[in-house]
């Protein structure tokens, strides 16, 4: 837990997921050329690998709470990622442990709909899938649903991701906790959802600002900091590619404007940091606020 003027922030693990580095870049002179700054945290110590860890964020304001990205779930059917099929992790025990209850939430908010950012929406209970957050507002792009959604015309599944919307998605309409809004919207003064488009046709991030504090839910625009430095590295799994690069070279540009703290979906420690520029080269300068 952190505080940050007026706002206290939570970060909930599910796991941990060693990435060989060759998955985002073959290019071995350029992760030596960036080993100074990328080693130990984001690369380790022979560039064999890097990490991706499936991580909840808990904001709490003066009079909400939000859940930013509620990861896998268990007990999921997901054979073509064998990491994600039937878990079985302490997530909720986790994320009571943080200091919220999962009836305490007031907001959800997934910056897309692939299996590990909103696999929490629901729980398996009874034989059926239920509202985790029962008395939670769950805020879904209408672009974002509507690319998913099976029912709907032109729909094109990947095979990651089959069953997502029927489990994660479709029982929080049928309990008639969804809010599908544009792709702009006001969640509350100062916390905005705002296009991010190119990993999903919908990718959203959420802006948040109080006081002088900036801070940005950047989802999945950013797998690894490299990124930050070379936009046109990628891990796969994206529905318009030239979308993706182009989304990561405008929002870095931003990010660095804006002084803005930049919490991505899947760093790891230290999991947040701002963007720097030096001789037109951007960075990713991390900021340790959540002790680990």
């Amino acid at each position: 837990m952190t505080e940050l003027e007026g706002l206290v922030l939570r970060r909930v693990e599910e796991f941990t997921l060693a990435v060989p580095i060759s998955a985002l870049s073959p290019d071995p002179m350029m992760l030596a050329r960036h080993r100074d700054w990328l080693s130990p945290a984001f690369i380790d110590s022979e560039a064999a690998h890097f990490w991706l860890v499936f991580q909840s964020f808990i904001i709490e304001t003066a009079d909400a709470i939000i859940v930013v990205d509620p990861c896998n779930g268990n007990g999921r059917e997901r054979p073509v990622f064998p990491q994600f099929h039937k878990l079985d992790t302490a997530y909720l025990e986790r994320f009571e442990a943080a200091g919220v209850r999962p009836e305490d939430v007031d907001y959800v908010f997934c910056t897309h709909l692939h299996c590990d950012h909103c696999g929490w929406n629901t729980q398996l209970r009874g034989g059926r899938w239920v509202p985790t957050f029962p008395n939670a507002r769950y805020v879904m792009v209408r672009r974002e649903v509507e690319r998913w959604d099976p029912a709907r015309p032109g729909h094109h599944p990947v095979d990651y991701n089959v069953g997502v919307f029927e489990e994660c998605v479709a029982p929080i309409i049928d309990a008639g906790l969804a809010e599908l809004v544009a792709d702009r919207h006001a969640v509350r003064p100062g916390i905005s959802i705002e296009p991010a488009h190119g990993h999903t046709d919908g990718h959203s991030i959420l802006r948040l600002e109080s006081g002088d504090t900036v801070l940005y839910f950047t989802g999945d625009a950013f797998h690894h900091p490299l990124q930050v430095t070379a936009p046109e590295l990628h891990l796969g799994g994206c529905d318009n590619l030239t979308n993706a690069i182009a989304t990561r070279r405008a929002l870095r540009s931003r990010l660095f404007d804006e002084r803005a703290l930049m919490v991505p979906a899947h760093f790891p420690s230290p999991h947040a940091g701002y963007v720097t520029r030096s001789d037109d080269e951007y960075r990713f300068a991390p900021l340790e606020i959540w002790p680990d």
